[in-house]
């Protein structure tokens, strides 16, 4: 490499100048870029690095001709090349030489830039078995410190991982935050002697490599990430790996046992990567992201030019670490005390060009900036070394002057107390440091031991008994399935709802899990599960009411939204799979799809009685609306006869006192005979008017009438349509069964999942509201085509019980509604 570094010794300690080692990584064509037909634009020689603008067809080449050059060039474009750069080869490379040095004491720092999708995360981390540099470096560190004479060296390591997500520091060992909880934003402070640190951070003592993967896989799943066109999985956050190994070398002095401690910390960072948000269509919350990615890019950016400068000219110059909590944190890496290395991956495709080439003029700075590392000695242990070895020369002067100047020799003897003073002053400090040490070490030892337990109930374990059966989840997404994993320990392992003082050895949330849900018993061998009280528990689709034996390859269902396979050991190797409860002939593997058909057919019965419910549900009410319309019109009939019969009553009265009048007055007079003729007439055209009404309300109760019996025939054409579809659900079901009774493996299984789950969201609503103390109650309704009969919409019910108000959901808005009453019930 080309690594200009220079060691000299400052006030007792070893210090070395070094240059950054800078190297640059070109990928593979991404499945986006074959689909685009895009043309390789990159090309490498040696550590020359030159690409081609298709554009314009201008070559750029990164080479010594420049005065500046990568200290490494890794093709990783194509397998078939003799000088394609594995995983392995950039690990041995680029970190290796950075362990070593962190073994003498330094401390090191390797960190990688670049576009988003351009294998950044790929190179730190690694995906399945192709792992990158992060977990290789902490295997690699236990593998040497397992042959190393552990007697003459001891070796403590702590760890933390923490990401920088919209200029906000989030600790991704925080368990807490899986459970719903807020993840609180961390400061950044400076310590005048170690530099910036994360105040509050987590760091958690290791002892294997196996609890540096469980931590890992832990971190990696909290890690903000989002899908935008260039990378289906951006990282959205910067992420910072941390290592702190701590040396303890015992060594004699004058026969007195002295402890020489070297700290080495290693920074392995995983930047966001930078993009343009009209190539990656980025909008919204993801915009945000990208334009907080690309300000704190921008700032390191900045620090990385003004290094280079004053690497150049060698003034000093003002260095903008605090712009950006990401330069802040990379202050000791950039131009302080550390060893530092960093890699820039690059995309091959034409379409990247202006990305590359920002890139690599990028990484072409930071080949120039200087860093003055010097190996982090224990100051105490140091100065108690200095301060016997002056003691011893003043013994030797003493001795020569003892005989010749005794003002001299007294003032030796004074010098000598005063030293003896100091030194036992640094011994008595030594040995409080060393105190508070070992407290601190048996306080981390005690949280790491609470840690896996909430793990573990969580479903990530840190050790696996490869003889204890186990539950392992399964997930709509493949990506998050089987990625939880709770042992059955032996005994009685209890499953109930997450609450802060839950004592349960697996805890789960959700409105479906009751406090406590179920009881699994394993017991020599023998697993069983045992349901509590009306809590829903599913063996292989079939809801269980008394306790079921389980064997190698059963799906537990708990809730209607958690789903699991159970897992033997033991059983496998016995070669025993006998399976309880509903058998499915299914070559595939048993996943989230299989256990979803599975439990849709054995619960498809209880599914069809509850549509069956809420049809007759809607029937009885339409049939109690039409009865209430008949009443009404009932009485407002019989309101009007009696209004007419009184009016009747009150005229006949009239022409009786208008007869009596008549027969009193005179026969003779015309006046009177006149006014009983008016009346006469008056009475006619009044009972002309009552013969009216009665013949129009005959009318409008034959049309009542009418229109009850064609509500009674729509109502028949309905049971007919519904009778037809039930007709048709068993034949349906006889054609399933039919097709199993003839062992055709390959039977289709009717896809009415969304029924399925709208029957459970309904479940769950109700919880809810039962346990609020609410007065509404959720149905299923199905909305009936008057024409054809047959079942056009299903909607959601909604009836306040205690108003007698009902009204009528879409499946969209009663889903949000859903969302909105889960999280007032949490």
């Amino acid at each position: 490499t080309a690594t200009d570094s220079s060691s000299t010794k400052k006030d007792g300690f070893k210090v070395e100048s070094s240059k950054v080692i800078v190297a640059v990584r070109v990928r593979p064509f991404s499945n986006r870029e074959k689909n685009e037909n895009s043309l390789p634009v990159i090309s490498m020689s040696g550590s020359e690095t030159a690409i081609q603008n298709p554009a314009t067809n201008q070559v750029y080449s990164f080479s010594y001709d420049f005065s500046f050059c990568y200290d490494f060039s890794f093709w990783s474009f194509d397998k078939s090349h003799p000088n394609f750069a594995s995983q392995e080869i950039i690990y041995k490379t680029l970190a290796v030489p950075l362990l070593e040095r962190a073994f003498e004491g330094y401390n090191t720092c390797l960190f990688a830039y670049g576009q988003t999708g351009s294998g950044k995360s790929y190179t730190m981390m690694g995906f399945d078995e192709d792992q990158g540099i992060i977990p290789r470096l902490c295997e690699d560190i236990f593998t040497q410190i397992a042959q190393m004479d552990k007697q003459q060296v001891l070796y403590h390591l702590e760890m933390s991982f923490f990401e920088v997500y919209n200029e906000k520091i989030h600790d991704l060992l925080v368990f807490k935050a899986e459970s719903g909880q807020k993840r609180q934003p961390l400061r950044v402070r400076e310590h005048p002697v170690l530099g910036p640190y994360v105040e509050g951070l987590t760091v958690n003592v290791v002892s294997s490599y196996s609890d540096v993967q469980s931590w890992l896989e832990l971190g990696n799943k909290q890690r903000a990430t989002a899908a935008t066109v260039m990378n289906d999985k951006s990282s959205r956050s910067h992420s910072v790996f941390t290592l702190v190994m701590t040396q303890t070398k015992v060594e004699f002095v004058d026969e007195e046992q002295c402890d020489h401690r070297l700290t080495s910390h290693i920074n392995l960072i995983d930047l966001a990567g930078s993009e343009c948000c009209s190539t990656a269509q980025t909008t919204g919350e993801r915009l945000k992201e990208g334009a907080s990615i690309n300000k704190s890019l921008l700032t390191l950016g900045k620090v990385i030019s003004a290094l280079s400068k004053q690497s150049q000219n060698g003034k000093k110059t003002f260095i903008p670490y605090r712009e950006s909590v990401l330069t802040w944190l990379l202050k000791e890496s950039l131009g302080g005390n550390s060893q530092t290395a960093m890699i820039a991956t690059v995309s091959p495709a034409a379409s990247s060009t202006e990305e590359t080439l920002s890139t690599l003029r990028y990484a072409k700075q930071a080949c120039s900036i200087i860093n003055i590392a010097k190996v982090n000695e224990d100051v105490n242990a140091k100065l108690i070394k200095e301060l016997k070895a002056e003691i011893e020369k003043l013994k030797a002067a003493q001795k020569s002057t003892l005989n010749t100047d005794p003002e001299k020799y007294r003032r030796y003897l004074q010098e000598i107390t005063s030293l003896r003073i100091k030194l036992h002053q640094q011994e008595r400090d030594m040995a409080e440091m060393q105190r508070a040490w070992k407290e601190k070490f048996e306080q981390a030892e005690k949280r790491k031991l609470e840690d896996i337990k909430e793990l573990q109930k969580a479903g990530i374990a840190f050790k696996m008994d490869n003889h204890l059966p186990n539950l392992v989840n399964l997930n709509e997404d493949p990506q998050l399935s089987e990625v939880l994993l709770y042992m059955l320990k032996e005994g009685e392992t209890s499953v109930g709802r997450y609450t802060p003082n839950s004592k349960h050895d697996i805890q789960l949330s959700g409105v479906l899990i009751a406090d406590d849900h179920c009881v699994i018993k394993n017991t020599v061998g023998k697993v069983s599960i045992i349901p509590l009280k009306e809590a829903k528990t599913y063996v292989n689709g079939k809801c269980i009411l008394e306790p079921t034996v389980l064997h190698h390859g059963d799906r537990v269902i708990l809730g209607g939204d958690h789903y699991f396979r159970f897992n033997h050991p033991v059983e496998v190797q016995k070669l025993e799979r006998p399976s309880c409860g509903i058998t499915i002939l299914h070559d595939g593997p048993k996943d989230f799809e299989f256990a979803k058909n599975e439990l849709l057919i054995a619960q498809r019965t209880q599914l069809e009685s509850e549509i069956e419910e809420a049809r007759l549900k809607a029937k009885e009410e339409m049939m109690q609306s039409v009865q209430i319309a008949k009443e009404m019109v009932q009485q407002e009939l019989t309101s009007q006869k009696e209004a007419y019969e009184s009016k009747i009553k009150s005229l006949e009265a009239e022409v009786r006192e208008e007869s009596r009048k008549k027969q009193i007055q005179e026969l003779n007079n015309q006046k009177a005979a006149t006014k009983i003729q008016e009346l006469e007439k008056a009475k006619q055209n009044l009972e002309l008017e009552l013969h009216f009404n009665k013949k129009r309300l005959e009318m409008e109760t034959l049309a009542t009438k009418q229109a009850l019996e064609d509500h009674t025939i729509r109502h028949t054409k309905i049971l007919e349509a519904l009778e037809a579809e039930k007709q048709k659900i068993a034949e349906e079901i006889h054609t399933l069964q039919r097709n199993r009774g003839s062992g055709n493996k390959t039977m289709t299984i009717p896809l009415n999942w969304n029924s399925l789950k709208l029957s459970v969201m309904i479940k769950e609503a109700n919880t809810i509201s039962k346990e609020l103390g609410k007065n509404t109650i959720f149905y299923r309704h199905d909305k009936i085509d008057e024409r054809t009969g047959t079942v056009s919409s299903v909607q959601v019910q909604v009836r306040n019980i205690k108003l007698g108000i009902a009204t009528f959901w879409s499946l969209e808005k009663f889903e949000c509604k859903l969302a909105a009453m889960k999280e007032l019930y949490e």
